[in-house]
């Protein structure tokens, strides 16, 4: 029912992982306190040009007294401990916030009491007011905000009936009424507001999660764009990318780079001997020969195309590519395949070394280790070169 919003302690206070703490932080505050006291203040200097001194310094003593609890109010609030729940501090709230109603209960009706019509239409003015501020808030805390209103209403009256004037009973009860209502539409507005705040966080965090599976996704879909489905190994449009990536590095940072070009020996009767299939486990072989000696070392691997494969080394591994080179020539050479007759069959591979210079770029440094590659091939494979003479070939078999 509508009017059960009324009983609510506050908007939204039961949910422990969102509360409203900014609310709670409004309420607190001390200034409309201040306000209000000054208000009723102003409204005291009609009785005491009246001469009633001694009720106006006990309506000054009480908002004293008001205004100090609600800045102790505010001053501890402001510095709780981080793990206090925001339903303990409604608790407090509500128990000063009747007790403000109760100092300004009595200070108006000390006011009103024994007036003059003039004063008391100020003071019931005055109360008006702050029964309206009240209800503009109500929403943050309709419970405590109706006790201090029937605690107002319930003052005032209780001295306009007891000096005969009991038409301010159904002026009042009609007044009360339409802040009722007045809070109610309010209530059901942040109530709303609160379901759509937590639709749009539930829609948000769903999104982030769709965002989050979709860049995954992507990443697969990358990884999987750039690995040769064979050897597990980039492939070579991922060894393009990866290339122009680090000569980028190469001419930014000045970190040695390196290319090796690897190609197996006799690789077409090889097939032609022992099978296609067979054919694959040495690319899957070789690749993982390669695999292996690319472990904690800053480059890449890629099946270049065939039975050929490259290896991008930099860093301090680019500076002599060619024992890196070396060590994985034995490392292939050392190798002996299962074949389908029961035998046995070996593999051997050339490499063709090329280490950055300042005016190279994609074409020339792979240019420059596709001519090493050649001329391991040409003086009899198995080999290492790193240089564009021969006497520097290394590895010879």
């Amino acid at each position: 029912m509508p009017v059960q919003k009324l009983t609510l302690p506050m908007v939204g206070i039961d949910n422990e992982a969102d509360p409203p703490s900014e609310h709670l932080s409004t309420l607190f505050h001390i200034f409309p306190h201040i306000v209000a006291a000054i208000a009723i203040l102003s409204a005291a200097i009609l009785p005491y040009m009246e001469g009633r001194t001694l009720e106006v310094s006990i309506v000054a003593a009480i908002l004293s007294l008001q205004v100090a609890m609600r800045g102790i109010a505010d001053f501890r609030f402001r510095r709780r401990r981080s793990s206090d729940t925001a339903q303990k501090w409604l608790k407090r709230f509500t128990l000063v916030s009747v007790l403000s109603g109760v100092a300004w209960g009595a200070s108006l009706a000390i006011l009103y009491s024994g007036g003059t019509p003039d004063t008391q239409v100020v003071i019931l003015a005055i109360g008006c007011g702050i029964l309206q501020s009240s209800a503009a808030r109500a929403y943050m805390a309709p419970r405590s905000t109706m006790l201090v209103m029937l605690v107002m209403i319930a003052s005032v009256n209780l001295v306009a009936v007891r000096e005969g004037n009991w038409i301010m009973v159904p002026i009042c009860l009609a007044y009360v009424g339409f802040l009722a209502s007045y809070m109610i539409r309010l209530i059901a507005m942040d109530e709303r507001r609160l379901e759509a705040e937590r639709k749009t966080r539930t829609l948000v965090a769903a999104l982030a999660e769709s965002n989050e599976k979709l860049t995954d996704a992507n990443e697969q879909l990358r990884r999987h764009a750039e690995t040769d489905a064979l050897t597990g190994l980039g492939n070579r449009r991922g060894f393009d990318a990866q290339l122009s990536h680090r000569l980028g590095r190469y001419r930014n940072d000045r970190e040695p780079l390196a290319l090796l070009l690897i190609d197996i020996d006799h690789f077409k009767l090889f097939n032609d001997t022992h099978g296609h299939q067979a054919g694959d486990a040495a690319l899957q072989v070789v690749a993982e020969v390669i695999a292996a000696s690319m472990r904690d070392i800053d480059g890449t691997a890629a099946r270049y195309g065939g039975e050929e494969f490259a290896v991008v080394l930099q860093g301090n591994r680019a500076l002599q590519p060619a024992v890196f080179a070396e060590d994985l020539r034995k490392g292939v050479a050392s190798l002996f395949l299962p074949t389908a007759d029961g035998g046995s069959a070996d593999l051997t591979v050339s490499i063709g070394v090329a280490t950055a210079g300042p005016e190279d770029d994609e074409r020339s440094l792979i240019a420059l280790a596709d001519r090493r590659l050649y001329d391991a091939k040409a003086c009899g494979r198995n080999r290492v070169c790193d240089t564009d003479h021969e006497e520097r070939l290394v590895g010879s078999a």
